[in-house]
């Protein structure tokens, strides 16, 4: 056997290693989520086309693209969108670190932006992550007022603003200060509803500090400042179970977010 042809089949068993690697990595997910979402199911594609590529090594010997101009774009296409990728992904890391809440100085609110609650009205651990946080910093400037944002989701009993002001009340914070913003079902509208419920003028820009999830970071201060905010963050952990997927979808999201949001 040639060095070449040992060569495909060691990427073929690592492709299907990782093949195998990304379908567990969505059954985790789905067991966690108990939904077949974009981010759960997307390592299982992801998944899906190692193996192909795994049988394309191992039986086809010829290029299935023939044409040499062909495939050294479709390459190069290939190159350009995975360094596109990276760079987003990089930001979306780096983020957290640059805006955190620290900075901002004396905030009058503190918006909780929602992600999901169980059909029994509990939050997600996502969600628990964020409202423990937002608890921590209540109790260092007992001062602001909070702003529970999220709407009525599939599969939920209730607004999850409902949910997150239920739960800050059970760990001690007061109700009147809390608002609930309970119409949002994006995070596009968890700041343009937020805004509404303030009372301040339409056109100046309000300084405030946001709770969410480190990879959701990014996008919900860019989407901040189309509304009217400055905004800086506090960033709660992602569950581990999702942490892959969770920036993974967040890609996308952000991509999307950056083109029609507005």
């Amino acid at each position: 056997m040639s060095k070449k042809a040992i060569a495909k089949n060691i990427a073929a068993v690592l492709l299907i290693v990782l093949g195998l690697a990304l379908c567990l990595n969505t059954l985790l997910a789905h067991q966690y989520s108990s939904d077949w979402n974009f981010g759960v199911v997307l390592p299982a594609v992801m998944g899906l086309g190692c193996f192909l590529y795994a049988l394309k090594l191992l039986i086809v010997k010829r290029h299935l693209i023939r044409n040499k101009r062909l495939r050294t774009a479709i390459i190069v296409a290939f190159i350009l969108c995975l360094l596109f990728f990276i760079s987003v992904e990089a930001f979306i890391i780096m983020d957290p670190l640059i805006h955190r809440s620290e900075l901002a100085g004396r905030v009058d609110y503190l918006v909780v932006l929602g992600c999901g609650i169980w059909p029994d009205g509990r939050p997600t651990h996502s969600l628990v992550f964020r409202l423990d946080k937002a608890i921590e910093y209540y109790e260092e400037n007992p001062h602001i007022t909070l702003i529970v944002s999220g709407g009525k989701g599939p599969n939920e009993p209730f607004s999850e603003a409902l949910a997150m002001e239920d739960y800050l009340q059970a760990h001690g914070i007061p109700g009147d200060k809390i608002i609930k913003e309970d119409r949002s079902t994006s995070t596009k509208e968890n700041f343009e509803f937020s805004r509404k419920l303030m009372n301040e003028p339409s056109h100046e820009r309000v300084k405030i500090v946001f709770v969410t999830n480190d990879f959701h970071i990014l996008r919900s201060r860019i989407l901040a400042r189309r509304f009217g905010f400055e905004a800086h963050a506090i960033s709660a952990p992602t569950p581990a179970v999702i942490t892959f997927n969770s920036y993974l979808r967040e890609f996308f999201a952000f991509v999307k977010s950056m083109l029609v949001d507005y």
